[in-house]
């Protein structure tokens, strides 16, 4: 009878220990997942590296080194006729005197190439030669322009070109000489003064014979 009692004692102390097991366990809830994962890793967002810039190439027909009209006629490359802005149809030669004046009639005496000599400095030399068999330089002898042997050297045979604005399309310029003088027409001839100067436009007439030494 003692044994029976015993063993009705042990089963209620199970049954009552039971509850106490289960209310132990972690219960999930809404706010606490039975399980979490790892948090994934956060994702940085990087700029997609950029070469680094170059210089852009030149823009057509600049930069490559093949001057157009305007710069072959100052590169001594074109042969010009050289006609006063607002003198009608006269442009200048080399008259019979070796001086450099006015004629209306296109001849060979009134063509001449810029031929550039250093500093933006030029030689107006002409584009035929003389008796001489070579062509002539022009420079300056007491105020006038004369007709002489060409020498890069002399102060009187290097002019500047001064822009001015376009005359009828066609760029114009005024002819500096040594010592800040501007060549000007008057009756009797192309004279360097003080002052303003003569504006004149070139008029290409073809590529520039060969000169001495080319």
């Amino acid at each position: 009878m003692f044994t029976a009692f015993a063993r009705t004692a042990a089963l209620a102390v199970l049954v009552l220990t039971l509850p106490a097991c289960r209310t132990a366990q972690k219960v999930p809830t809404a706010d606490a997942p039975a399980s979490t994962s790892a948090p994934a890793p956060s994702t940085v967002t990087r700029e997609p590296s950029v070469p680094p810039a170059t210089p852009s190439s030149p823009a057509a027909g600049t930069g490559s080194g093949k001057p157009g009209k305007g710069g072959a006629i100052l590169a001594g490359k074109r042969q010009v006729v050289i006609a006063p802005v607002g003198s009608a149809e006269s442009v200048l030669t080399v008259d019979d005197k070796g001086r450099l004046s006015l004629t209306d009639g296109p001849s060979d005496r009134t063509l001449f190439v810029l031929v550039p000599v250093g500093d933006g400095k030029h030689q107006i030399r002409t584009a035929k030669a003389d008796e001489s068999g070579e062509p002539a330089c022009m420079g300056l002898r007491d105020g006038s322009v004369v007709a002489a042997a060409c020498d890069a050297g002399r102060a009187g045979q290097r002019f500047t070109l001064e822009s001015e604005p376009q005359r009828g399309g066609k760029a114009a310029y005024t002819i500096g000489a040594k010592g800040g003088l501007r060549l000007s027409v008057d009756r009797s001839g192309l004279v360097a003064t003080p002052g303003r100067g003569t504006p004149f436009t070139l008029v290409d007439n073809g590529a520039a014979p060969a000169g001495p030494g080319d």
